[in-house]
């Protein structure tokens, strides 16, 4: 019988630090919900291997034996620094995972959330950054940080991937159309139904409350980095989490950055980079991808394959 009614099914969860939103289509709202219970299983799993806001994490691990000993991980944790290392290096370190010690000086990750630091400290904080410090052993799959005070933080790149997890472990349970949405990192799959495309829409960084731009999407990844999901506002200036590897100090040319890509990992990573080079540079460098930005001044930036999505 294919007049058989699909159902929506809504699910909403904090996970990574963000709400971790999906909806999916599907004929059996049982089976649904164990797939979308499984998916969600699969992101706190990875969730609790990478973050290094987890102290048994292998991440974490590793930050404790910065300038000590190697530390033997998993496939999967050796997976991702190699491909966090390679991102790096495409993207001239200006992604870079090291960047941890500046992250948890600024606190934007923490309970308390966030203050400006002493200059000093910064400068600092600034000379352990560096991921050409971090070793990786394909031999036996080991980390090592070699200055002690170096640390790990895949806060630009584990969303994604958890994202990309996720919405695997929906494909393997039969569930074909749905939108995993993390915080504004999202993986788009099939459609909303047989005629609709799913819909997706970008933040307007100074009212969360409106979209700026809206466009379909099937099978694709999309991302935006932004200064107004932890920030905080001292004398008239807005001090933000995406760190600038360079400087030390949030970057300040981009309010939002948002770009697609195959996978939510990619454009996880592509969205923190977008926004630490802002726009001028951005769009000299002729990327093929979507991308719009909204620069410190609120004005709109997109490049054509942008202006040319459904």
């Amino acid at each position: 019988d294919t007049s058989a009614v699909d159902y929506e099914v809504k699910v909403s969860k904090i996970l990574m630090g963000t709400v971790v939103e999906t909806t999916a289509r599907y004929p059996d709202i049982l089976q649904c919900k164990q797939a979308l219970y499984n998916a969600y299983r699969e992101m706190e799993r990875v969730e609790n291997l990478l973050s290094y806001q987890k102290p048994g994490s292998e991440i974490s691990i590793i930050n404790a034996a910065a300038g000590k000993n190697p530390v033997h991980v998993s496939a999967e944790t050796f997976a991702i620094l190699q491909r966090s290392i390679n991102y790096a290096e495409k993207l001239h370190g200006l992604f870079d995972i090291t960047i941890g010690p500046l992250t948890s000086l600024w606190g934007f990750s923490s309970p308390e959330g966030g203050h400006i630091p002493r200059k000093a400290e910064i400068i600092e904080r600034l000379a352990e950054v560096n991921y050409h410090n971090l070793v990786l052993n394909v031999r036996d799959t080991s980390a090592f940080l070699k200055k002690s005070g170096m640390q790990i933080d895949l806060g630009g790149v584990a969303k994604g991937y958890a994202i990309d997890r996720g919405s695997s472990t929906l494909k393997e349970n039969g569930v074909i159309n749905f939108i995993l949405n993390a915080g504004g990192d999202m993986y788009v799959s099939g459609q909303k139904d047989e005629n609709t495309p799913w819909k997706v829409g970008v933040k307007d960084p100074r009212d969360g409350r409106e979209l700026i731009a809206r466009f379909n999407l099937k099978d694709y990844a999309v991302a935006t980095s932004g200064d107004y999901e932890r920030f905080i506002i001292v004398d008239g200036k807005r001090y933000h989490h995406i760190i600038d590897p360079r400087t030390g100090y949030p970057g300040n040319l981009v309010q939002s950055s948002t770009t697609l890509a195959a996978t939510a990992e990619e454009a996880d990573v592509m969205a923190t980079y977008l926004f630490i080079i802002g726009a001028e540079e951005a769009f000299n460098k002729n990327y093929s991808e979507p991308i719009f930005i909204i620069d410190a001044a609120g004005k709109q930036r997109t490049n054509e394959s942008f202006k040319k999505l459904p």
